[in-house]
């Protein structure tokens, strides 16, 4: 076997920190809530790195088989039967590696959207997480019917010879439709927490610590960017294009686990599994290492009108909704929507899963 080139040892290099980043995802969230309470997106997460493998595997057949990109009608007329046939070998793995590219960063979109549907439990924002889940539903099936079919019919994706034309060779509409589907809804998806961000009472440098962790998709789509512009400019070279796909999807991985992986950076996972129940009743608010988050509204006379949200280490994606009627008493909404165990405090058991709303009202004495 030849020695691995700059391409290779880039893209396996880039695919073993990915495995790792997954796993110790995986891990992370095995440690702090346990395989019972797993949420949809830790699933998601198993599927993107099947799809990474699948991914770095077909783009590993494509450089050793090569495809029908860049030939001229001269070179494709002089190949012989055995070249051919790698050629189409190689031509059906790119189809394939595609199928896998696109349906890894979706999956990373899903696992964003799950993350952010447990943050904004009961926040406006939550019906904003529900629609693009939906958009992102129907621009994935928009770009995997792009990719198989803007060529018809579907076996001049690896013919050889006749040329089948630049349409079904250099597939420029999936890069651009990709782009746009890909980019546009990253972007729905960045302006999720920023709100919650720019109203939140925190110390600037915790405030920019978690606004890189929520806010990592801007990443994602300056690499998309760069993919999409950089591969259009060597339409013809695809080294160009699956080096940038890895890159991509690398960025993208890091940028969606971060979050994650953060807790087992904190020193009460270690001290206390979210397994047992003993280890967590100090933990009804996610109080060790977790960030509180004090968000106000608009400046109204009453200083007590707030929303507060708070991201804990431990998963327990909780918030406390402070509210003022106009006319009437003082009430505070705690809406706990976490994955671990809490601990009921007028009857000390233990309970898993679950939403619990405790409403606790502040009765005032007015002037007779």
């Amino acid at each position: 076997m030849g020695q691995a080139t700059p391409f290779q040892k880039e893209a396996w290099t880039e695919y073993g920190i990915g495995v790792l980043i997954i796993l110790g995802r995986i891990f992370a969230r095995w440690k702090v809530v346990g395989v019972k309470n797993w949420q949809g997106d830790d699933y998601f997460a198993i599927a993107a790195l099947l799809f990474w493998t699948a991914e770095l595997t077909m783009l590993e057949l494509i450089g050793q088989h090569g495809a029908n990109i860049g030939l001229t009608d001269a070179q494709r007329a002089a190949m012989t039967p055995e070249q051919i046939e790698s050629l189409v070998i190689g031509s059906k793995c790119l189809l394939a590696g595609w199928t896998c590219y696109v349906t890894l960063i979706w999956c990373l979109k899903a696992c964003m959207l799950f993350f952010y549907n447990r943050l904004t439990l009961g926040l406006m924002q939550q019906k904003l997480v529900k629609i693009n889940a939906v958009v992102c539903l129907f621009s994935y099936v928009a770009v995997i019917f792009t990719i198989y079919f803007h060529c018809f019919p579907i076996q001049k994706h690896w013919q050889i010879y006749p040329d089948p034309g630049e349409n079904c060779t250099v597939d420029r509409i999936n890069y651009i439709v990709l782009a746009v589907t890909n980019v546009s809804t990253d972007a729905v998806l960045v302006s999720i927490p920023i709100p919650l961000l720019a109203k939140v009472r925190l110390a600037l440098r915790r405030k920019l610590v978690i606004g890189v962790l929520l806010c990592g998709g801007v990443f994602v789509m300056c690499a998309a960017l760069l993919r999409c512009v950089l591969s259009l400019q060597s339409i013809n070279s695809i080294n160009t294009s699956t080096i940038w796909a890895i890159r991509e999807t690398f960025v993208a991985l890091i940028a969606v686990n971060a979050p994650c992986i953060k807790p087992l950076f904190s020193s009460s996972v270690w001290l206390g599994s979210s397994k047992d129940p003993s280890s967590k009743n100090a933990h009804r608010y996610g109080a060790s290492g977790s960030y509180s988050l004090s968000v106000f509204g608009k400046s109204k006379p009453d200083p007590l009108t707030s929303q507060r949200s708070k991201l804990g280490d431990h998963a327990s994606d909780e918030f406390i909704l402070r509210e003022q009627s106009q006319s009437g008493p003082t009430y505070m909404n705690d809406v706990s929507g976490g994955h671990g165990q809490h601990m009921d405090e007028e009857s000390g058991k233990f309970s898993e899963g679950g939403i619990q709303v405790t409403t606790m009202y502040e009765v005032k004495t007015g002037k007779a």
